[in-house]
């Protein structure tokens, strides 16, 4: 009975980990020849580890990825693809996320552009970074929707794509935007800038972006914001990854 009680008191305090592994312990046999202090840090090792995992899932759910799977691990580095394993590699450590360097991914469509980006914000989630990946559609519809609803949703709209550590852009200006749309880009990029991490993905090069937006004052700035000192990566391959 006390045993039953002290597992019951362990998952009331939401120490669901530690009752797991003190179950396990109690139908272990030889565990009672470990001292106390070895046990207990069993119970504490499964705690933190439960806890730990949690959190990265959480994190991942909150992305909002498309591919919540893709992961650096699964990248097909195919010769025609000209991808640089080294840089990808380091990429995946985060480092470039304290220090709020951009990434730039380019690539026709197929390419595989999207699930680097993916696989690269699956990383940031392991370190236990939060991240947020969106297309640029669904952000300018989520800054209209936010628009409608007041001043409060707009204000928490701009806070999370203003401040969230790394911001994943997906189809960077697939088709051509209008002012409003612009000044939108404007605002959330120019506070971000030197500040926060984002990885932009994009079939068109950097200097085909100007042409995409109309205010050219502000399609320079965004363009500035997001190439100094940013890391590069373009995918050459002519098959598309879709196929495979």
């Amino acid at each position: 009975m006390l045993r039953n009680e002290t597992i019951h008191k362990l998952k009331s305090m939401r120490l669901s980990g530690f009752a797991l592994a003190l179950e396990d312990q109690y139908q272990t046999n030889g565990i009672d020849d470990l001292d106390f202090d070895t046990r207990l840090g069993l119970l504490v090792d499964r705690e933190y580890a439960q806890r730990k995992n949690n959190r990265i899932q959480r994190l991942i759910s909150q992305a909002k990825f498309r591919d919540s799977n893709a992961c650096i691990e699964d990248i097909n580095y195919r010769a025609d693809r000209k991808l640089d394993r080294q840089m990808i590699l380091e990429l995946a450590t985060c480092q470039y996320i304290p220090l709020a360097r951009n990434v730039n991914i380019f690539g026709a469509t197929g390419a595989g552009k999207s699930y680097l980006g993916q696989a690269l914000g699956n990383a940031a989630c392991r370190k236990g970074i939060k991240t947020r990946y969106v297309l640029l559609p669904d952000l300018f519809e989520e800054y209209r929707w936010a628009e409608h609803q007041g001043v409060e949703k707009l204000m928490k709209f701009r806070k999370l794509y203003t401040n969230v550590p790394l911001l994943i852009i997906d189809e960077w200006l697939l088709f051509r935007i209008n002012e409003e749309e612009c000044q939108i880009l404007l605002q959330i990029i120019d506070r971000r800038s030197a500040r926060k991490s984002t990885i932009v993905i994009s079939q068109f090069d950097s200097h085909e972006w100007l042409d995409q937006m109309p205010i050219q004052v502000a399609a320079e700035a965004i363009t500035d914001r997001l190439t100094a000192q940013a890391y590069t990566i373009t995918i050459e391959a002519k098959e598309s990854m879709r196929m495979l």
